[in-house]
């Protein structure tokens, strides 16, 4: 297919962690729009520009390691045409692998090229779903490659479903643990003790949910290492601590629990129907354009999580529109110049949605010879700077805010009503390179037209 493979002598070299520690920045303006402190991990900035880089990265390196591989020459294979796709194939050649990439007919032409510019072996088109790419590669591509050479190892990839996924994904807790601030007073200290983190919420997108499956593993980590004493520094494939002996770790006190607010956009909400139904269910089709969320049926693991959560975390399922989705690409923009997909903006917008909306008391009355001089220039959503401020009736007083706020407050606020102005609250930054500046112009002129 065109690939070099590595020879023997690369599996005596060690092996480099083909992700990187990104940073967690404190955002004030989101802070000041949200009512409590917004923290974003910035996995955007990993090489892949996605936080798949870690579950990619870390599920290569769980068969890197194993003995088998050991005297052969290895190709990877990925079903996916979107960020775990594109992650994969970094990893890989990071490591000196090559990989093969299978996608729908329906991924983007700007995606193909970025498989390209990564170095894929080969980018492969088939089938309408992921399902079908994926079923292609296994059964056909994988069986022809390089006909009978039983040198080669040809490894199979999954996008989101498996522990090595997981513990890779895991280790943005190991990071914030030593990101997050300490508690600045003893009043912080008494509510963040017995906490796996000084925490109060963390926000993530749900596709497949191997992100969310990592950052509850990760924290149940860090919750049974406290309350046992011990230090775990177990990042990766390695650790295999048992996700039951963690569960059954007990304690005395009653701490607060940090609570995870798992995000879709209606259309890929397939964590959400499977709560509504109180089982796994399988969507008939993806309708949303944060295809990178597009995963039909999200894991057992993800759907045991989110209805019987390990002690001290809350998880809770949350749906937004596109249109939210993109108003939180163009926050994220305007207020800390990062561009991100929709999938990851829908947790900016999550967080803020109308709550800064809540933080005005009065509207001024302008005169008509200054009505011109102020444009609307937010996210389409136009409900208090499209009246008609030259008219008396028009302007809004304190009970008529305070009459809105049940409807105004964030999907964050709804879900998690006690949050203050000290609270912490991190957002998953989790990127991803189905994006461009042109992309975000459109979803500004269409919500400037009125998308919801």
């Amino acid at each position: 297919m065109g690939s070099i493979l590595p020879s023997v002598d690369t599996y005596k070299k060690p092996f480099k962690t083909p992700w990187i520690e990104t940073p967690l920045i404190e955002s004030a303006s989101l802070s000041r729009a949200a009512g409590c402190r917004i923290f974003l991990k910035l996995e955007n900035v990993q090489p892949s520009g996605s936080f798949k880089s870690r579950a990619m990265g870390n599920q290569i390196l769980s068969h890197l390691h194993k003995p088998e591989y050991a005297n052969c020459r290895v190709h990877f294979y990925a079903s996916s045409g979107g960020n775990a796709g594109l992650a994969a194939v970094c990893a890989a050649r990071s490591l000196g692998y090559p990989c093969t990439v299978v996608v729908p007919m329906s991924t983007k032409p700007l995606m193909i090229e970025k498989l390209h510019a990564a170095g894929a072996a080969d980018v492969i088109r088939y089938g309408e779903t992921f399902f079908e790419a994926g079923s292609y590669m296994r059964d056909v591509i994988m069986q022809n490659s390089f006909g009978d050479d039983e040198d080669i190892a040809k490894i199979a990839l999954h996008p989101f479903d498996n522990e090595p996924i997981w513990q890779g994904n895991s280790t943005i807790i190991d990071e914030l643990e030593a990101q997050l601030p300490p508690a600045a007073n003893n009043d912080e200290e008494k509510v963040y003790r017995g906490r796996a983190l000084p925490l109060d919420a963390l926000l993530c997108s749900v596709g497949g949910g191997g992100l969310l499956n990592g950052l509850v593993m990760g924290l149940e980590k860090r919750r049974s290492s406290k309350h046992s004493g011990s230090s775990n520094n177990s990042h990766f494939y390695l650790d295999t601590s048992s996700s039951t002996e963690s569960r059954s770790t007990s304690t005395s006190t009653q701490p607060g629990p940090i609570h995870i607010l798992a995000i879709e956009t209606a259309g890929t909400d397939s964590l959400a129907a499977s709560i509504a139904n109180k089982s796994l269910v399988s969507l008939h089709k993806i309708t949303s354009q944060a295809t990178s969320l597009g995963a039909l049926r999200v894991s057992e693991t993800t759907f045991q999580y989110a209805t019987a959560p390990p002690p001290g975390i809350k998880v809770h399922s949350a749906v937004l529109s596109d249109a939210d989705a993109a108003r939180g690409v163009l926050r994220l923009a305007d207020d800390e110049r990062l561009l991100v997909e929709l999938a990851c903006g829908v947790c900016v917008e999550a967080a803020i949605g109308d709550a800064s909306i809540a933080g005005i008391s009065k509207k001024r009355k302008r005169s008509a010879d200054d009505s011109h001089s102020q444009k609307d220039e937010g996210y389409g959503d136009d409900r208090w700077s499209s009246m008609d401020e030259t008219d008396p009736e028009s302007e809004v007083q304190d009970d008529d805010v305070e009459a809105k706020l049940p409807a105004l407050k964030s999907k964050l606020k709804q879900l998690v009503p006690d949050l203050n102005s000290q609270s912490r609250v991190v957002i998953v930054v989790c990127g991803g390179s189905n994006v461009t500046i042109g992309m975000a112009g459109e979803y500004r002129k269409l919500l400037s037209e009125g998308w919801v």
